[in-house]
């Protein structure tokens, strides 16, 4: 009798140790339930800035790290001067063209618009019917052409880069490397990068760095590069790199994803110390590189210039409808006495 009276005292014991359990367990679920409802009554209704105009920021290409910072600089300046910039098709599930990206915009009835130019037909017509529909196009780092000179261009201003003097500082950098390495019997030897589907901006560029190497113990070879994809930039240097007999002593990028690519490209085929970037744009793997010897040196952008820029263009527009057709912004050169500098400044614009 007792063994039994025991464990139905220790049965009775561990049912009610349950109930207890859970009888705290729904306490507690409850009162975090009515605390959650409180601190939701009490949450502010959230306040929605209105902006008296919204401009759409095109890019050749959304995923590239130049395109994305001035979208940056150019929506915080856009901000802080009464309106709001939208980089059309961005964080969409599908991906658009570029020309689809502009017809939305113009489908939007946006009040502006600041594109990446380029020397298609149907950019160009596309520009026309925006400026049919009163959105004033301003282009930025490079312009909307035709090889139809007798076509006017309807964007309104040109934000552009001296990119004739970017070549110039190519080759004076060009020039400096071969002093430092003080070999007068033979020439420097360089491999410029372009886009495949190069622009009129590396052709500028192009032509100034072979002006620059005229009469000089330079000698200049180029290669066009697939910057499609980042993979597919990083291929096709490699592929490049391969086909050579000798590697050169320097590689000139006229662009941020072949700089970035080159980079990796020399690290895994071992040619860092044989070979020096001259680079395009200040993104962090250029500037370790830079820290680390890999890159000579690299030529970055105004960006905050050339955001406030832009904006400015189309608010003068709107505001009077006129604005000077061309604004010009100028390259920094970043190499290893100057990167830790730019960095601190960076930190302190970014703070």
């Amino acid at each position: 009798m007792d063994k039994k009276f025991s464990r139905k005292r220790i049965a009775v014991t561990i049912l009610a140790g349950i109930v207890l359990v859970l009888f705290v367990a729904t306490v507690a679920g409850l009162i975090y339930y009515w605390k959650m409802i409180r601190d939701l009554s009490e949450v502010q209704e959230e306040v929605i800035e209105h902006y008296p105009r919204l401009y759409a920021y095109i890019a050749d290409d959304p995923d590239s790290n130049l395109s994305k910072s001035i979208y940056k600089e150019i929506a915080e300046y856009a901000k802080n001067n009464g309106c709001y910039v939208e980089m059309t098709g961005q964080n969409l599930s599908t991906s658009y063209s570029k020309a689809d990206r502009i017809n939305i915009a113009i489908s939007s009835k946006v009040d502006g618009i600041i594109l990446e130019g380029d020397k298609s037909g149907e950019t160009l017509d596309l520009i026309d019917l925006a400026t049919e529909k009163g959105i004033p196009v301003v282009t930025v780092l490079s312009d909307c052409e035709t090889e139809d000179k007798t076509r006017p261009i309807s964007r309104k201003c040109f934000v552009g880069l001296n990119n004739y003097r970017l070549g110039q500082e190519y080759g004076e950098a060009l020039g400096k490397i071969a002093y430092e390495k003080n070999e007068p019997s033979r020439p420097l030897t360089a491999l410029v990068l372009h886009d495949a589907d190069k622009g009129d901006a590396d052709d500028i560029i192009y032509s100034s760095i072979n002006e620059y190497a005229k009469g000089r113990q330079i000698e200049l070879t180029e290669s066009g590069v697939d910057v499609s994809t980042p993979f597919a930039s990083q291929e096709s240097i490699m592929n490049i790199l391969d086909d050579l007999e000798q590697v050169p002593d320097v590689i000139i990028c006229l662009n941020d994803r072949t700089s970035e690519s080159a980079v990796m490209c020399i690290v895994e085929k071992n040619l860092v110390g044989q070979t020096q970037i001259l680079a395009y744009y200040d993104s962090e793997t250029v500037l370790k590189a830079i820290e680390k010897g890999s890159v000579y040196a690299t030529f970055g952008i105004e960006k905050k210039k050339v955001a406030e820029q832009c904006v400015t263009a189309l608010n003068e527009y709107n505001d009077r409808g006129i604005v000077s057709e061309y604004l010009n912004s100028n390259y920094i050169l970043i190499d290893i006495n100057n990167v830790g500098n730019y960095r601190v400044k960076g930190e302190d614009n970014e703070a």
